[in-house]
Formats: structure tokens, sequence, C-alpha cells
């Protein structure tokens, strides 16, 4: 065995092979939840602004009718 692998023995080869595969692995994986958590992220504001503008819009929808009630009818 003329080898890379040839000093390090089957077992040496086989954690060389792993941590070649990490190396390209780990990297694309840490990319894509990166890339979701922000997407996660950007969701989140967006329903905060949604849920205040419903809270505004509740809020006015009260206030009219409070108005409405105490005006007196005669």
């Amino acid at each position: 065995m003329d080898s890379i692998f040839a000093g390090v023995g089957a077992i040496g080869a086989l954690f060389y092979l792993i941590l070649i595969l990490l190396w390209i692995t780990v990297p694309i994986f840490v990319f894509l939840i990166s890339k979701r958590v922000k997407n996660i992220r950007d969701m989140g504001i967006e329903y905060r602004k949604e849920i205040k503008e419903l809270n505004a819009s509740v809020k006015y929808l009260k206030r009219k009718y409070n108005e409405s009630i105490d005006i007196p009818k005669e």
C-alpha cells in the first residue's frame, strides 16, 4: 500500500474519511440552519407588526362602540 493512508492503518483511514465527510457536511448544515433561523426571526417580526395592527383596530372599534353607547337617544 503506497497510498497516503498506508502509515495510519484501517482505523486511521476510517477516521480521516469521517473527518473529510464532516468537513464537507457541517458547513452546509450550519448554513441551512442559519437560513431557517433568519426566516423564523423575520416571520416573528412580521407577525408582531400584524398583531400590533390588530390591537389598534380592536381599540378603535371598542372606542367607537363605547361612544355609540354613551350618546343618549332622545
